[in-house]
């Protein structure tokens, strides 16, 4: 094994023996009041468990914040369980859309008193929630007024939740209690619980919400790996739900929880390595030569740094077009770092190009990784003698110079024809004599 490959290996596996997220353990806890915060005690202590280091506080505190004055981020996580708050200390839609957009993660739980600004925050990820006051409502299957909602409608996102809920054929079912929500088609949003059919939410809008269409959780992931989940309901994460015989909470609320503070499906990839295919690494690469790609992709899994199995992991050569895109195989050094690796033949253009693995999957952070580098033309001594193209050229030329030798050797060689000659012969000079002398 090369020694980068080790020095990665030991750098990427330390810090993570002590936390169990990719992100960061500071996570803000805002509810209604400090005492209301004993109704999610389950849950707040799962997650001290897990080694967050919690601060509960009240919506009502007007020193909650989630940056710094110098604009850095004071937290990593923030959990908000306080929906029909106005004001959520100094906190506002635009300074929880920073602290996303820097990096933070977010859970935003919800009920059928939302707030406006919990509201227009949710519209800025693609989650639009019903009416206030409105519920979602079960005839069928709903408990407790029909407002107790059972569901197990999960999508089909295996990065978020695990096989108990995907693979079972009777998936356990979890109960809800809430307001329910309209959800975007987004690439970056996933609708990961959805009502049964037979709910609806009441009272009806003027575009009924009903079935699979009304959203109960959504996730939403932005393109720089922010995690952010909404809930429709505050009673999903209440100790009254997640102890619920029969019920499938704890087990969800905790994958989720997972999912959205990165302690799983978060991806790490090493540098992009290259170099010909005989081992150097000039600083330009000629046109046509044979390169050989690497790159370590590792996932954290069950709280440590594993190989990432996949057969879908690509690499492009980009000249304002992909001129090269082809599937890297996992290495002999796979089973301890993760190594994709590809033999590439370069194009036949010069240029500046970009070499890059972009690799973006539903539920998984992304990986971009590039790499730019200058591809030469051949120089004048480096092409070769004879091209395999101008065959036909060089036939055509031996086949004229042997025709002209042919034609030459003919023509010097070959016998003149004698030619008829103009001189009298001998009986020819003697004159005839006429029959007439001879008589006389």
């Amino acid at each position: 094994m090369r020694l980068h490959q080790w020095i990665w290996l030991a750098l990427g596996a330390t810090p993570f023996c002590a936390a169990l997220s990719a992100a960061g353990e500071r996570v803000l806890v805002v509810v209604p009041t400090v005492n209301a915060a004993s109704e999610y005690s389950d849950f707040l202590d799962s997650l001290a468990q897990r080694g967050f280091d919690l601060s509960v506080r009240g919506a009502g505190n007007t020193s909650v914040a989630l940056h710094n004055d110098d604009g850095t981020r004071e937290y990593d996580h923030a959990v908000l369980l306080a929906p029909a708050a106005r004001r959520l200390g100094t906190l506002s839609p635009r300074g929880i859309l920073n602290f996303v957009n820097d990096g933070g993660n977010l859970i935003v739980a919800a009920s059928s008193d939302i707030s406006e600004n919990l509201r227009s925050l949710a519209t800025q990820f693609g989650v639009d929630f019903a009416k206030r006051k409105s519920r979602i409502v079960d005839h069928v299957h709903g408990n407790a007024g029909h407002t107790l909602v059972p569901s197990s409608h999960y999508a089909n996102a295996s990065a978020v939740l695990s096989d108990r809920f995907l693979a079972a054929p009777n998936a356990p079912p979890v109960y809800f209690e809430g307001i329910g929500h309209r959800y975007k088609e987004s690439p970056l949003l996933i609708p990961l619980l959805t009502a049964p059919r037979s709910a609806y939410s009441s009272p009806p809008e003027d575009s009924v919400l009903s079935g699979t269409s009304l959203g109960l959780v959504s996730v939403f992931q932005t393109r720089t790996n922010a995690r952010v989940a909404f809930s429709g309901s505050t009673s999903l994460f209440s100790n009254r739900l997640l102890r619920k015989k029969g019920a499938a909470n704890r087990q969800f609320v905790t994958e989720l929880s997972q999912w959205v503070l990165q302690e799983k499906a978060v991806l790490r990839a090493s540098p992009l390595r290259h170099a010909l295919a005989s081992g150097d690494r000039p600083d330009h690469y000629r046109v046509s030569s044979d390169v050989v790609f690497e790159i370590d992709l590792t996932e954290l899994r069950d709280g440590s740094w594993q190989p990432y199995r996949a057969h879908d992991v690509q690499l492009e050569a980009i000249m304002l077009d992909p001129y090269i895109r082809t599937t890297l195989n996992q290495s002999s050094a796979f089973s301890v770092l993760g190594t994709y690796r590809g033999d590439v033949r370069l194009p036949d253009r010069y240029g500046t190009f970009t070499f890059r693995v972009n690799y973006k999957r539903p539920g998984l952070s992304n990986v971009d990784v590039q790499d730019i580098v200058g591809i030469r033309p051949l120089r004048h001594d480096e092409y070769p003698r004879f091209l395999s193209a101008a065959y036909p050229y060089y036939a055509s030329s031996f086949v004229m110079i042997l025709a002209f030798l042919a034609l030459s050797a003919v023509w010097l060689w070959s016998a003149e024809p004698k030619a008829a000659s103009s001189a009298p012969s001998a009986s020819a000079s003697k004159p005839l004599k006429s029959k007439k002398s001879k008589k006389m």
